[in-house]
């Protein structure tokens, strides 16, 4: 009777999600997925995953991240941040990071409020135990790894894993680059979550000049770049607030930072980020338009934590003029396909 009762369930939850997604206009095209011709690289972003040791457990989240990379086939895959939040971290790590190798893919990752280090622990605490590791431990194993395009950044800018990576066309042509971020974690001093420090703006400004005068030889003659990292910027819920939403939804307030930095004021002032790339906000998926440039959420992974409406990620396709669109990936555990939407 329970087990007729766990399908009728998932029918059900099937059959909501479907609905929900026709009017969000999503278009349920699975293996039949194939990419535009115009579309120079993808890159799968992935986000809020929260590997919790368990493999039964994770499982579902391996398998639909699987489901993801086998149809899209992306050029690289973008973790932006909350693989775990552990107190096992470095374990945690090692299974996640192992996972994602098998796919000989590219993968690049920032870290989330939560990895090494959380309300209740420390960096380096020993509970029951165990070791917390910190991030630097964390940075040296994903810099262990073949596909992991990750790097600890300058020490002297507060974070770690603030850097960049050049996307290329098939002539080996820089068409993007990617600048990836550490939105931190907690701010004590104003209870809430952390901003980017005034060093980690001033290392932005440096870097895109620094490629613009690599690939074009002006420094003031900008390449089109995307941004990633993890907690949201106020500007997210300004953006929505004034209704500028390109596709997707709301379904909780914005986690944002408690001080407004000014990191969005210079990625407009420089005009080389078009889109940024957050996760943090498990219910929300929503793409919105503000002075120019695109703030996106992707639907979270998570399988194991948070109660979420939709598990997948966003699919972001680069053309050869460096803009982009962006797909959302569903897949519920009803489905033995991903749900992908429209480009937009």
């Amino acid at each position: 009777m329970k087990k007729r009762i766990k399908i009728f369930l998932s029918i059900l939850l099937s059959f909501s999600i479907i609905s929900v997604a026709l009017c969000l206009g999503v278009t349920f095209i699975g293996k039949d997925y194939k990419e535009t011709q115009d579309t120079a690289y993808k890159i799968l972003q992935i986000t809020d995953i929260h590997i919790l040791n368990d493999e039964k457990k994770d499982a579902k989240a391996y398998k639909t991240i699987t489901e993801m990379v086998n149809t899209t086939n992306p050029d690289l895959i973008m973790i932006t941040g909350d693989v775990t939040s552990e107190k096992e971290n470095m374990t945690a790590f090692k299974s996640f990071g192992e996972f994602m190798e098998t796919f000989k893919t590219p993968w690049g990752f920032v870290f989330g409020n939560h990895e090494g280090l959380d309300i209740k622990y420390e960096n380096g605490e020993i509970v029951d135990g165990i070791t917390i590791a910190d991030k630097e431990q964390l940075s040296n194993y994903l810099e262990s790894l073949t596909y992991c395009i990750y790097q600890q950044g300058d020490k002297d800018v507060d974070g770690m894993g603030n850097y960049y990576y050049y996307v290329k066309d098939d002539n080996g042509k820089v068409i993007n680059a990617l600048i990836m971020m550490d939105s931190h974690s907690y701010d004590d001093a104003n209870e809430g979550y952390d901003h980017f420090h005034n060093n980690q703006v001033e290392w932005y400004e440096k870097t895109i000049k620094q490629i613009a005068k690599d690939v074009n030889g002006d420094e003031n003659k900008v390449v089109p770049t995307l941004a990633f990292f993890h907690v949201p910027m106020q500007e997210y819920k300004t953006a929505y607030d004034q209704g500028n939403i390109i596709t997707g939804f709301r379904l909780e307030e914005e986690g944002c930072p408690a001080v407004d930095d000014e990191m969005f004021e210079k990625m407009v002032e420089l005009g080389s980020t078009k889109g940024c790339f957050a996760g943090h906000d498990h219910m929300n998926n929503y793409s919105a338009e503000y002075q120019g440039i695109r703030l996106s959420y992707a639907p979270s992974c998570d399988h194991n934590i948070y109660v979420v409406p939709f598990r997948g990620g966003q699919l972001i396709n680069i053309k050869n003029d460096g803009t982009f669109t962006t797909q959302q990936i569903i897949r519920h555990r009803g489905q033995s396909t991903v749900t992908i939407s429209k480009e937009k």
